[in-house]
């Protein structure tokens, strides 16, 4: 849907001004039929003025039990000008533009398209039958004699409001369609980032990481560039967990995400939890360049101190980093050495990095 200054332009108000000027024209055509005499059709026109005036005021309420009015209404009217002023005046046209009133609700409301077609065909077959009638009877009706001088202006009036009314319900349900289209986009977009986003830290989570890494090899096997991976874990984190209960440990694991988001803004890097107090950057370079980096990780890390409950914790992380290149080309292989060198870091001095 569209709006103009904060109004939506969707398909009910398109088919509540298509009610309005319904009652519109019906209201010229009461005068002239009146004026032409031919009363029947005064009749008839009082009691759709009457129709439309109601159904703009409640046809928000129930647009299904509206469309059915509005169809019903439309189909009669023209039958009966077609029978009593015949085919030349043009008021065949008018069932015609609501195909696409009955679409939209059968396809986004009632949810059955079949319904739509049922009703567009008996439209069709009606509008034949119509118009064999009229041939059948020589193309003369009743009371065509009162608007012979009026027929052709008639049916350049009719056709014109035809036209009309069809680009107004074929926009809004074009409109429609775009609006809803964007919302499944836009909820899409949002599962999506659900789905790759770590509930307890807010950055990336494996599944995303893992998408990532498949895109980078990708794109390594047309640019031949390196890239590494560096797997970082919190030091002594159970320890932490044992001491000062599992809050302290959220709010530490929330820090480190919190600092490598901010090197992520700095450099060519990709983020995620890997699991537990695991954390994997994808860095976009060679070892050398991405050792660079994971060194001023390591350093505001150690910066880092949490006030918590009276006490005063230090955190450190150990790194391993492994090169994809050329030689070294298979991604389970450069994870697990750089897990294998994250846990030679852990199991010597903690605090450092590892790349051997």
């Amino acid at each position: 849907m569209i709006t103009f200054n904060d109004t939506k332009f969707d398909f009910l108000m398109a088919f509540k001004i298509v009610h309005i000027m319904a009652s519109l024209l019906h209201l010229l055509f009461l005068i002239l039929f009146y004026v032409l005499g031919i009363y029947i059709l005064v009749i008839f026109n009082i009691f759709s003025v009457m129709i439309y005036i109601f159904l703009v005021c409640t046809a928000k309420k129930n647009i299904i039990l509206a469309s059915v009015i509005t169809y019903i209404e439309v189909y009669l009217h023209s039958f009966l000008c077609v029978y009593l002023i015949g085919w030349s005046c043009g008021f065949y046209i008018y069932p015609l533009c609501l195909i696409p009133v009955v679409y939209f609700i059968s396809i986004n409301m009632v949810k059955k398209g079949i319904y739509g077609h049922i009703i567009v065909a008996i439209t069709i077959i009606t509008y034949e039958l119509m118009k064999i009638f009229d041939v059948n009877r020589g193309g003369v009706a009743p009371f065509q004699y009162k608007i012979i001088h009026f027929d052709l202006v008639l049916y350049i009036f009719n056709s014109a409001s035809a036209i009309i009314v069809l680009i107004m319900l074929i926009c809004a349900f074009l409109y429609e369609i775009r609006a809803s289209q964007e919302e499944l986009e836009n909820k899409n977009k949002i599962l999506e980032n659900i789905a790759n986003i770590d509930s307890l830290t807010g950055i990336n989570n494996r599944r995303y990481m893992n998408k990532k890494i498949k895109e980078e090899i990708d794109t390594f096997k047309i640019k031949k560039e390196e890239f590494s991976i560096a797997i970082c874990d919190i030091d002594d984190f159970k320890k932490i967990n044992d001491t000062y209960g599992h809050d302290c440990g959220d709010i530490i694991l929330k820090a480190i995400a919190d600092i490598l988001s901010w090197h992520n803004k700095k450099y060519d890097i990709e983020i995620c939890r890997w699991g537990g107090e695991e954390f994997l950057i994808l860095i976009k370079d060679n070892i050398s360049n991405a050792y660079k980096i994971c060194e001023s990780i390591l350093d505001n890390i150690r910066k880092y101190t949490l006030n918590y409950d009276n006490n005063s914790i230090n955190v450190t992380i150990t790194i391993g980093i492994a090169e994809f290149n050329i030689k070294n080309n298979n991604i389970e292989k450069i994870l697990k050495t750089a897990d294998v060198n994250l846990y030679k870091g852990k199991n010597s001095t903690k605090n450092c990095i590892v790349i051997e």
